[in-house]
């Protein structure tokens, strides 16, 4: 009993910190040379298991506007395999096809990605947290280099005492890119998504999870003003 409570302190101060950390980089971004858009995200996201056995696959897709929400800024497609290796972990093995027309006005551009990622998760008594490390390797076809980047990952959900099927959901995503390209990647710290909403659990078999909130996006850019995007983000959850 005592180890929990001293597990439950641990989280509550972790979960206390990542909340005080978001609101000093959201303060931060405020005060710097910035420019701000509105935009709206969608995306679905799936994992499944393959039989009865550990390997696990995965698709999530998105498709995302900007220029206050009218105007289309990027689609992806990312499928991946994954194997369990414990009952809270699993490796995963995947590609993404990206397709993006920038905000800066320059032409639409196809991107290629093989990703590697570590997933973790755990229910405790007051709600779910989730970690996600991702490496990728990007081929971007206004370019030669392959540009690497590392994706760090931290969520909780939290179930709300009014409804069941109602959650309070917070994460963060931070970008860091390990090198520079010939078509733009710098390596530093490129990009940051903070995100604050509500979940709705819909019942039945395989019944997906909707969260729906507002998504704090912070672009860092080489050559212009940095970009800080406010999104209305729509996600569904499937897992079979």
């Amino acid at each position: 009993m005592l180890r929990r409570k001293s597990t439950r302190k641990q989280f509550e101060r972790l979960a206390i910190l990542v909340v005080f950390v978001v609101t000093c980089w959201i303060g931060t971004l405020a005060s710097a040379q910035t420019t701000h858009d509105f935009g709206s995200w969608f995306a679905t996201l799936a994992q499944g298991r393959i039989a009865d056995s550990n390997v696990k696959w995965w698709f999530d897709g998105h498709l995302r506007y900007l220029d206050d929400a009218g105007g289309f800024n990027q689609s992806i497609l990312r499928p991946g395999v994954g194997y369990q290796i414990s009952d809270n972990a699993t490796v995963w093995l995947g590609y993404g096809w990206i397709n993006t027309l920038p905000a800066s006005g320059n032409p639409v551009f196809d991107e290629s990605r093989i990703w590697q990622q570590l997933s973790w998760s755990n229910k405790f008594d007051y709600g779910t947290i989730s970690l996600r490390s991702r490496l990728e390797q990007r081929f971007v076809e206004t370019g030669n280099d392959t540009g690497w980047r590392y994706r760090q990952f931290a969520k909780l959900l939290k179930p709300l005492p009014i409804c069941d099927q109602l959650s309070f959901s917070i994460w963060d995503e931070a970008f860091i890119d390990l090198n520079s390209t010939d078509w733009g990647q710098n390596a530093s710290l490129s990009q940051n998504r903070a995100f604050v909403g509500l979940a709705w659990q819909f019942q039945g078999d395989n019944a997906p999870r909707l969260e729906v909130g507002y998504l704090n996006q912070f672009i860092r850019r080489r050559s212009a003003d940095d970009r800080n995007n406010h999104i209305l983000s729509t996600n569904y959850f499937w897992r079979f």
